[in-house]
């Protein structure tokens, strides 16, 4: 294990005992992919797949954790995993929850309070779990690790500064390297190769949208070659570790023309006025009234939208709109973005990074001027 990676560990583990201490409860049962990767920093490759493939991270108040997972991810979680022990079950053989409650009996918490994940498991295993363990008492912990996951450890920090400099990075060398001639799909493969070079997990959702596909929302990469007087709209979406990179920007091909300028200048201003204000204490929803303020006054659609948390997910609380007023916090760290998508013709986003400091904010990424790519 790396050094990060065990001071990954030992930050989460130690907010997870603090939590139940403080919630009176005696363990954690994590099992869905985002969860059971922050908890136990393994992510088995096909528990997003196959439903069936349950996976477990148990955190006990005190003594050993674990997870769970199928046998056949055994060689990818044995070196993933941060937690004491890894258990593995047999796919078809043996049912993940009862190997869940038989964890958990082994440890004296048959009859402990039980935090679980209610909105991920479905009711057939959540009835089953509970059968298996009659004496305990289950409650929802959702929102605990929902809370939990928005103020980022020190070692969380590091990661996501890390993958998100680099994404940054190449966002830049696309605006370098290609211009009218490339293809949207040269770009991603490109990109691809980059990230991987970075020491990427890789790339969960890549968006190269160029001409009247900039203003598609996750427009993927396709053969479309770039002309004279394109906008290009890159979000550069994927992992590190398990933890994500979300930074986006927009160039045009070759000089812009007036009101492309002024769009871009437009979505400039609001980005750095929006980052002007974060601070802790600062609502989500006043972040977000600005750029819907600046939107209708300049006759442009808002999106609903323009920023949310970033972690080991890619949309994670605290989400910048209109109907979420949340405190910002020291350790929270951002996405601010905005943008906007003018339909058949072209769409902008400008996507930077940041972290909640005691003082106000520190960006991993910077945005600046529109990016002017060869013609």
């Amino acid at each position: 294990m790396t050094e990060q990676l065990a001071g990954i560990a030992d930050e989460i583990v130690g907010k997870l005992a603090q939590a139940m201490e403080e919630r009176s409860i005696d363990a954690l049962l994590a099992t869905s992919p985002e969860n059971v990767a922050w908890t136990s920093g393994a992510a088995p490759p096909s528990q997003k797949t196959v439903r069936s493939r349950l996976a477990g991270a148990i955190v006990p108040r005190s003594g050993e954790s674990e997870l769970v997972a199928i046998a056949l991810e055994g060689p990818v979680v044995r070196t993933q995993s941060r937690l004491d022990a890894v258990r593995l079950y047999e796919e078809f053989v043996e049912d993940p929850v009862l190997v869940f409650a038989d964890s958990l009996t082994s440890r004296g918490l048959d009859d402990a309070v039980l935090g679980v994940e209610e909105t991920h498991l479905s009711y057939a295993d959540y009835a089953r779990l509970a059968a298996a363990l009659p004496h305990a008492q289950l409650v929802g912990a959702d929102e605990l690790f929902e809370e939990l996951r928005m103020v980022k450890t020190p070692s969380e920090i590091e990661a996501i500064r890390d993958i998100g400099g680099a994404a940054e990075r190449i966002a830049g060398e696309v605006c370098e390297r290609f211009g009218a001639g490339s293809t949207e799909r040269e770009i991603a493969n490109f990109v691809a190769e980059r990230y991987a070079e970075a020491g990427g997990d890789g790339l969960t959702m890549l968006v190269v949208g160029s001409g009247p596909r900039s203003a598609a929302v996750n427009a993927p990469p396709t053969g479309r070659v770039l002309e004279r007087g394109d906008i290009l709209r890159l979000d550069v979406i994927g992992t590190k570790g398990h933890y994500y990179s979300d930074v986006a920007r927009t160039a045009v091909v070759g000089e812009p023309s007036a009101e492309q300028r002024r769009v871009y200048d437009l979505l400039l201003g609001v980005h750095e006025r929006c980052l002007a204000t974060l601070r802790p204490g600062a609502l989500t929803s006043d972040v977000y009234a600005i750029y819907r303020a600046a939107m209708d006054e300049a006759g442009l659609p808002p999106y609903h939208f323009v920023g949310h948390g970033l972690g080991v997910t890619l949309h994670e609380g605290p989400f910048v709109n209109a109907l979420t007023s949340i405190p910002l916090e020291e350790g929270m760290v951002l996405c601010i973005e905005p943008l906007t998508l003018l339909e058949g013709r072209f769409g902008m986003q400008i996507e930077d990074e940041v972290l909640i400091t005691a003082s106000g904010y520190e960006p991993f990424s910077t945005c600046g001027d529109m990016p002017v790519m060869a013609a």
